[in-house]
């Protein structure tokens, strides 16, 4: 992961504010930048409006960076947009990295009005420690990388009938394993609650067969059935395919990019050959 927007890119003109650790542009004999939130400008201790090198707050505009992912739609004004390549596509996979565009955004110091908005040539690939970015975004981007080990809950394979069953009889299967909300989690100060929804079930059924994403089975029917060719001891058992939707601190409820895989416990089953008995009358 990044520790600064200035580590994805060796030629970016940023120096570092050391009280908030923000990217700042130099402009004239002053430095104005981003702040450690969202289009937030960069404050120097002592004095509202001041920014490093200007304590006296004598220019009339200042800078900012704002970032916003690389999706349809996002601007350097309005950067809420997610979508899947820009969770997706850096590298290395896993370390929550997402690719951004970023503008720089002139204000007026007195009214804060927009006067200008440029936008920077390139993208950056930036982790969660980097400052400025939407929290939003930081998020997806560390669900893509963790929500595999967030999920954890495994489907139990249930029989009908339970325990044993007969060589050539529709035997029936079904798992209990449903949509769920996972505990709050919190991430860079934000509290986030993730719900994951199983999107495939895949049976194995012990015998070297298995059923594609035939559903979940249910109690009272067999829509998930087999049978078993060969008398012998099997383990069936159901693989879930995951996928999720996260809030952040109760707002806006947004995909997780990605999925997840749980295996489910294999559950004993003894498979008999059944027997003609003939009965006198």
């Amino acid at each position: 992961m990044t520790s600064n927007p200035a580590s994805a890119n060796s030629d970016d003109p940023c120096k570092y504010d050391p009280y908030s650790d923000a990217c700042l542009k130099a402009a004239g004999d002053a430095f104005v930048g981003s702040g450690t939130s969202f289009a937030a400008p960069v404050a120097a201790p002592g004095g509202l409006g001041a920014v490093p090198g200007d304590p006296s707050g004598r220019f009339g505009s200042y800078v900012v960076y704002r970032y916003a992912p690389t999706c349809t739609g996002n601007t350097g004004l309005d950067g809420t947009a997610l979508c899947g390549p820009a969770v997706l596509t850096c590298q290395p996979p896993g370390a929550g990295l997402i690719s951004y565009w970023r503008w720089e955004v002139t204000l007026d110091r007195a009214t804060q009005a927009v006067l200008s908005v440029v936008q920077s040539p390139g993208t950056f690939c930036l982790g969660p420690a980097a400052t400025g970015l939407p929290p939003p975004a930081v998020v997806a981007g560390l669900l893509a990388a963790d929500f595999q080990k967030l999920v954890v809950v495994k489907g139990k394979t249930i029989v009908k009938p339970s325990g044993r069953t007969l060589v050539n009889y529709d035997t029936g299967f079904y798992t209990d394993a449903r949509s769920y909300v996972l505990d709050p989690v919190h991430i860079l100060g934000h509290t986030v609650v993730v719900t994951a929804t199983p999107k495939q079930y895949d049976w194995y059924f012990g015998d070297g067969r298995r059923a594609v994403d035939a559903g979940p089975g249910q109690p009272d029917s067999s829509d998930v059935s087999h049978r078993y060719a060969e008398p012998g001891a099997v383990s069936p058992y159901v693989v879930i395919t995951w996928t999720g939707t996260f809030t952040v601190d109760g707002g806006q409820q947004r995909d997780v990019f990605g999925t997840a895989q749980t295996t489910g416990d294999g559950t004993p089953l003894e498979v008999k050959q059944a027997r003609a008995e003939l009965v006198s009358g």
